[in-house]
This record gives structure tokens, sequence and C-alpha cells, in this order.
């Protein structure tokens, strides 16, 4: 976030409210702006539908992807991505979602763009994503 000038990180802080900073571990750290937004996407992407109490259709079908192939969970994880992003965060515009497979480490990683809106802010989330097939028993 340092890229931002003062002024910027101000109307985000601002406009995009502030919360506690997750996981709670002794404390009760705040968190705004920016880190806020970014903490919860990242919530909405972990949560499964029918997880939340009260907010049944709230979540992200990409943990369904998790026994899948890693091949078919990165070809249908931009898409799921894309349309739990548009239904819940109205905070931000998507603009493209792309995955990449890194073979080494069996990891899909998820670039998430998108800006703003009311802003001219722009930002690329990395969200790294492992498919239980991948796991090791170890």
């Amino acid at each position: 976030m340092s890229t931002l000038t003062k002024q910027a990180k101000q109307t985000l802080d601002t406009r995009l409210g502030s919360d506690l900073k997750l996981p709670l571990e002794n404390s009760f750290e705040p968190v705004k702006g920016l880190d806020l937004l970014i903490q919860d996407i990242q919530q909405l992407l972990l949560t499964i539908p029918g997880e939340r109490v009260g907010r049944p259709n709230y979540g992200c079908y990409l943990r369904n992807q998790l026994w899948e192939n890693i091949d078919s969970a990165a070809a249908a994880g931009p898409s799921i991505i894309t349309s739990a992003l548009t239904n819940f965060e109205h905070r931000i515009e998507v603009l493209r979602v792309t995955s990449d497979i890194n073979r080494n480490s069996d990891l899909i990683t998820f670039t998430i763009s998108f800006t703003i809106i009311n802003t001219d802010i722009s930002v690329n989330l990395i969200f790294p994503y492992r498919t239980s097939s991948q796991l090791s028993a170890s």
C-alpha cells in the first residue's frame, strides 16, 4: 500500500471503513481501508455457501474444487471467483481473474484484478489455493 499517496489512503480509509483484523489473536487490532477490503475478499473466497448464519447464499464455490484435479480447479476457479465477487463484493469492479499452476509446489495462484468503485485505484490480489489432491500425508 506504500504506492498510494497519503490523500488516496485517507480517501480509501473513509470510503471502505474499518473493522477488526482477523484472526483475533489475544488483541483487537483495527484494520481499515484497502487492508479491510482485502481481508473481506479473502473471507468471501474462503466461505462455503451455507456456512454463514443468516446469509445462506453468501460465499464462494471455490472450495467445492477441493477434491478436483489441479488442472480442473485452475480452469474453473476464475469464473467461480468472478461470480462470488460480482454477487457479494459491491465495493469493487472485477476486471480479470486468471489462474497459474506451479507444478513444483502444486499450488494454484489466482490473480484477481479489480478497481475500487468510485476511485481510480486498481488492485491486483494474489490468492494462493491448493487442492487436496496435491496435499501430502507425510
